[in-house]
């Protein structure tokens, strides 16, 4: 909203507090949580800062003393979901001398946006596998009308004492180049195609845009396409 990159400064401020200039150093995606009354986290709304840099009176309006409305927690290497709150709510317990209130530890809490994204299951992988058997039947098109186009090339090698297995090999060879210049030039151009459209795909939703290449199954299917 402020138009502001990673490098540049912002000026945070409150009700009886200083003005304080700090400097964006990264980005954040925020978990979607927040107050009855309160301001929920969204996509492309908040920050992460120090939190003495927010007044006592706005951390939490319904403690005394006042206290943060959220603690983010990351359970050990091997700890599940289930474990960590029993664990949580049994030191809660132990401390206070009480029963622990029942919304005491809540559950990964994700953006509607990301949610609506996993909604989608497994669509993207069947048009993946749609459009690829799409490209397999092109190919085997292209090379047949390659080869009824070199009728008289191939009839001449018969001609000239070639055998079946050496018009094989001849019309194996093309195809094998036909295809690896296509992996050559296909593979890169698609990597950066599909980088740029990740990219621009998660800045529309304020998401960090982390960006995966699955060289392994790129490197397997070109090597099927080859084959």
């Amino acid at each position: 909203m402020l138009h502001k990159t990673v490098g540049e400064f912002v000026v945070v401020t409150s009700r009886g507090t200083k003005r304080t200039r700090l400097q964006i150093v990264g980005t954040a995606t925020m978990p979607a949580f927040g107050q009855s009354g309160g301001s929920h986290l969204e996509m492309g709304t908040g920050a992460v800062l120090q939190y003495k840099l927010i007044p006592l009176f706005k951390r939490d309006i319904f403690d005394l003393p006042e206290g943060p409305n959220a603690i983010l927690m990351r359970y050990k290497p091997g700890v599940t979901a289930s474990q960590g709150a029993k664990s949580i709510v049994h030191a809660v317990e132990v401390a206070g001398g009480g029963t622990a209130p029942g919304n005491l530890v809540q559950t990964v809490e994700r953006p509607a946006q990301i949610v609506d994204y996993r909604s989608l299951g497994d669509t993207p992988i069947e048009l993946g596998v749609v459009l690829s058997f799409g490209t397999l039947v092109a190919l085997g098109l292209t090379l047949l009308s390659s080869v009824r186009r070199r009728r008289r090339d191939i009839a001449l090698l018969k001609a000239l004492g070639f055998y079946r297995r050496q018009i094989v090999a001849t019309i194996a060879v093309q195809s094998t180049i036909a295809v690896g210049l296509g992996a050559i030039i296909g593979l890169p151009i698609g990597i950066l195609v599909g980088r740029f459209l990740w990219i621009l795909f998660a800045n529309s939703l304020h998401a960090v845009p982390q960006v995966v290449v699955p060289t392994s199954l790129l490197f397997v299917v070109a090597l099927r396409l080859s084959y």
